[in-house]
């Protein structure tokens, strides 16, 4: 990994970038207008993490790490995890991945679940090197009518 990259928890501050680096991952765009108050909820769950190069946000990761009733240990889930393009295969998605395995252990989960397309094999090849395993299947269901 290149000297200059920092890895760390995203701030309100950080909205702007996260806002930026969303839409390009997931083709959807939250203004930060609208992401600066979700960093102070109190019932949010998920920890957004962003890394930079040399002062310029190049990708971002969030961990969702939830109690439940029925289990003693809370549940984590990456459940973003994007790189651009340009600064892919110098080893930001794997600290991206590490600060997230950090941030869950130090909340108590013991172990980390994520999520990826079947056919995304550089993704697939990076999880299984990290020592991730398939595990189950993931089923899903709208529950109303389509997002614009």
């Amino acid at each position: 990994m290149p000297d200059d990259i920092v890895i760390r928890v995203a701030n309100e501050k950080d909205a702007p970038e996260l806002a930026r680096l969303n839409a390009a991952f997931n083709d959807v765009y939250e203004p930060p207008e609208a992401l600066i108050p979700r960093f102070a909820d109190p019932q949010r769950v998920e920890t957004p993490l962003i890394a930079m190069v040399g002062g310029r946000a190049v990708g971002f990761a969030a961990v969702r790490v939830v109690h439940s009733l029925f289990y003693a240990h809370p549940h984590a889930e990456l459940t973003e995890l994007y790189v651009e393009p340009a600064f892919r295969r110098q080893g930001i998605a794997r600290g991206l991945i590490a600060l997230a395995e950090r941030v869950a252990a130090e909340r108590g989960a013991r172990t980390l679940t994520l999520l990826t397309g079947a056919d995304n094999q550089p993704a697939r090849a990076l999880y299984s090197a990290l020592g991730y395993a398939d595990d189950d299947i993931s089923l899903t269901k709208a529950l109303g009518p389509p997002e614009d």
